[in-house]
């Protein structure tokens, strides 16, 4: 095996966690994971489309940097639904000014604001030439900037920004979708014919939490805490039924576009003891949380890679972006 070179960190910047992950390569072909580490950032210092405080943002990950010993300031980031949104669509064929006006035109029909009102970038990625197939992308222009800040001002550079959908995909690729459970919102990704679609549900982890702090009348970090520790154990039950309720539904709108029939379950909010299953039975689809193989590299017993898997998937898939570019 050849020397091993260090990749651009994959950085997860969620609402209420970031995470780090960085990997190397060697010669051969060969990525592996070399440590990973995850924080929680402020409260509303991060939101679904916009780093609300890059300055409070930059403190968590300099401090991850620092704890990870690594040299590489070369990053990969991460922007979803609904801040960012993509359609496979098919274009005639067209001079370069042509089609970027097409794209814009097809991005205003699914994007769901105004592109003109709100500044925002519009990229159409060839899938097949021969059939004039193209990926058109649009996302708001400060959730891009915004991001890129946060990690300018803790030292690093950003190469690259991926959509979080297809960067599960790379590592969760035998399933007809994904779940990502976040704190405060959970997607349904679909991978069809006529590629990405994405629901997107306002319920997420936080939901739960706030239904354990109300019927204990704890404070929500002890809330949090003890969700971590115990699960619901008897309290936050019916938030958590609302939780799968509300992703259930969503499952339901996309079988009126594709099947559904194996889900792979994903996301901090996914590690809820008996989530997985209660998804299962309100979908009835076959729902599961498996652990990537990038994250089997001997870094991490086991047991540890099996608990973190489903908050530390994200970040590992950005941090081989450039090795499946």
């Amino acid at each position: 095996m050849g020397d091993w070179r260090l990749l651009p960190l994959g950085i997860d910047l969620g609402s209420t966690r970031a995470r780090v992950a960085c990997s190397e390569s060697n010669r051969d072909g060969a990525v592996r994971i070399r440590s990973i580490v995850a924080r929680d950032v402020p409260d509303e210092a991060v939101s679904p489309s916009h780093v609300e405080h890059p300055e409070l943002v930059a403190a968590v990950l300099e401090e991850m940097i620092a704890e990870i010993g690594t040299r590489e300031r070369r990053c990969v980031l991460a922007v979803g639904a609904p801040a960012s949104l993509l359609r496979t669509v098919r274009l005639p064929k067209m001079s370069w000014p042509e089609r970027l006006r097409a794209s814009r035109f097809e991005a205003q029909r699914f994007a769901g604001w105004d592109l003109d009102e709100e500044g925002s970038i519009v990229r159409a990625h060839p899938v097949d030439r021969g059939t004039g197939t193209f990926a058109i992308g649009v996302t708001r222009s400060h959730c891009i900037d915004s991001r890129v800040g946060a990690v300018r001002a803790a030292g690093l550079r950003a190469v690259a920004i991926d959509h979080d959908a297809l960067a599960m995909r790379r590592v969760f690729p035998n399933c007809d979708a994904i779940i990502d459970v976040g704190a405060e919102r959970s997607s349904v990704h679909l991978f069809g014919a006529s590629g990405l679609l994405s629901f997107v549900a306002q319920s997420g982890g936080a939901a739960i939490t706030r239904g354990i702090a109300a019927e204990l009348s704890i404070d929500l970090p002890t809330a949090e805490r003890r969700k971590r520790i115990l699960g619901c154990a008897g309290a936050g039950l019916s938030a958590s039924e609302e939780v799968v309720a509300s992703i259930s539904s969503l499952v339901d709108r996309a079988r009126a576009r594709t099947t559904v029939d194996r889900i792979v379950v994903t996301g901090n909010g996914a590690r809820l003891p008996n989530f997985v299953r209660d998804l299962e039975e309100a979908t009835g689809a076959i729902a599961e949380m498996p652990v990537p193989d990038l994250l089997h590299t001997g870094t991490y017993p086991d047991d540890v890679v099996r608990a973190a898997a489903p908050d530390w998937a994200l970040a590992a898939s950005l941090a081989v972006w450039s090795v499946a570019a």
